[in-house]
């Protein structure tokens, strides 16, 4: 029978070149059972290789799984190790889309390929279980080891003097500070990291990183851009991104794009036009090419865009059961802001010890992950929170509210801040202190440049304007009230004086 798969294997060669191109897993298959190990794993490789390159991802771990079971076999020596190293990088990129980021089978192969690292190592297969180890830490959050992992992978781009490193490792240090909330000096690195993004010999990395390293950098530049209060910039630079991620015709790049800068912007900034296109678009690329990190993220998505259509109760449902599988797939990103929607959700739907409950979980995993980037929002939302659900006092609310806006200066995060602002000039108005909330929101409100047909920039005018009209009423009544004591004084003194006179005419 090893035979008769060797002549097999022979004639493939031979007559059907075509065949053994495109088919490389029949090469593979009739060279393993003739025992020909180092040529079947070769043909796995190659294999697998193509499967990843059309997104069958799943096709391609069982590939790569066969070839390092077949690699036990040979003799141990560096040529073997190495071999393995390149088989383990390619099932970690194929475990990263399959699987997820952070998902315990996906670190396994990662930090076992990691220990295969030597002087000899390829950089180019350092860099991906690098980054792949990244990534896991950023996904699963761990915030401390998440920075160390950045500035690890920069130091070793910086040795290499490797462009396309030096353009993930930017990319890398921008997203981990987007995170914490430092998004000014995100923003440095953002930027960065796309002027040396080369559109004309960068898109090939895609296969080492789980996307197009120029559009992933393209997506969080927006995040920055937009926290920092440049709406329009950020809007522009989301569209860049898309743009990019149409072109290159990369499934795990589009839905990845989609979710960055479709919808993460729309819901930062409260548009919900698109919201259940986008979600079912991500839905059904995940869906059909096995991305099970994004279709959760898809299906979180699909359950806020119920609930914005007010299929609130539906879109519950839908958002729970997407978190739930986000979180076993040990995913934490973004818990913060997901929850927050839940919080939301449950409110709208009359269901306010739930949302109270939702929120705290949100703001208990925000301080264990570190993820800051939206704290300021989170610690908005409760004091609604407690405002509508629980009558909580005015004290609390709006030290609350004090906290949040405190936050996000600190961050320099002009959206945040602009609402917090407004909220709490909105309680002062409540209090008769309309002056020092027109102060508050005015200061902010000078500060942006662009976005001004925005919905927090529209709110935020409005709102200047109802506590204008506010003041002017008072000063009007308080007009009034003088011109009536005016003459009321008036009328008193005269009375006075009269009766003086009259005192002074019956004396005489």
């Amino acid at each position: 029978m090893p035979t008769l798969h060797s002549r097999i294997a022979d004639a493939l060669t031979q007559g059907f070149p075509e065949t053994v191109e495109t088919q490389p897993e029949l090469m593979a298959h009739h060279l393993a059972q003739a025992g020909l190990t180092e040529r079947a794993i070769e043909y796995f490789r190659k294999a697998a290789r193509h499967a990843i390159e059309r997104s069958a991802n799943a096709e391609a771990i069982g590939h790569l799984t066969r070839a390092l079971e077949m690699l036990e076999s040979l003799p141990e020596k560096p040529e073997r190790a190495r071999l393995a190293l390149g088989l383990e990088v390619m099932l970690g990129q194929a475990m990263i889309a399959d699987r997820g980021y952070a998902a315990p089978e996906t670190r396994k192969i990662l930090l076992r390929a990691k220990t295969r690292f030597d002087d000899l190592t390829d950089p180019s297969q350092k860099f991906a279980i690098l980054y792949g180890i990244w990534a896991g830490h950023y996904v699963g959050g761990e915030g401390s080891k998440q920075r160390d992992a950045a500035i690890a992978f920069l130091a070793e781009a910086e040795r290499h003097k490797d462009t396309a490193a030096l353009c993930i490792a930017h990319r890398m240090l921008g997203t981990t500070c987007v995170t914490t909330g430092e998004f000014a000096t995100a923003l440095h690195h953002l930027e960065r990291a796309r002027a040396l993004y080369d559109p004309a010999h960068h898109p090939r990395y895609r296969y080492q990183y789980g996307q197009d390293i120029g559009a992933a950098a393209l997506c969080y530049l927006s995040w920055a851009l937009w926290h920092l209060g440049h709406v329009d910039r950020a809007s522009e630079v989301a569209a860049e991104a898309m743009k990019l991620a149409e072109q290159l015709s990369h499934p795990h790049t589009l839905v990845y794009t989609i979710c960055h800068a479709r919808a993460f912007i729309d819901l930062f900034s409260r548009r919900r036009e698109d919201a259940r296109s986008d979600a079912a678009m991500v839905v059904s690329l995940s869906t059909e090419n096995g991305f099970s990190h994004w279709v959760n993220c898809g299906r979180i998505l699909e359950g806020w865009a119920e609930i914005c259509r007010g299929e609130v109760d539906g879109g519950i449902e839908l958002l729970r059961a997407g978190i739930a599988a986000w979180h076993k797939r040990g995913a934490r990103l973004w818990l913060p802001i997901f929850l927050t929607l839940e919080a939301e959700a449950y409110a709208k739907a009359g269901r306010g010890d739930a949302a109270l409950v939702v929120i705290e979980e949100a703001l208990a995993i925000a301080t264990d992950t570190g993820e800051c980037l939206a704290m300021a929002e989170v610690l908005r939302v409760k004091a609604r929170l407690l405002k509508a659900v629980a009558g909580a006092e005015t004290k609390e609310i709006e030290t609350i509210l004090l906290n949040s806006l405190e936050i996000a200066r600190a961050q320099q995060a002009r959206c945040w801040e602009l609402r917090a602002a407004c909220d709490l000039a909105r309680l002062r108005q409540g209090q008769g202190r309309e002056r020092e909330g027109l102060k508050l929101v005015q200061a902010i409100y000078e500060q942006f440049t662009e976005g001004f047909d925005t919905a927090d920039l529209r709110e935020a005018k409005a709102l200047m304007q109802d506590l204008k009209r506010s003041l002017d009423r008072k000063r009007n009544e308080c007009a009034v009230k003088k011109t009536k004591q005016s003459a009321v004084d008036a009328v008193f003194e005269a009375s006075k004086s009269l009766a003086h006179h009259d005192g002074d005419e019956s004396s005489r």
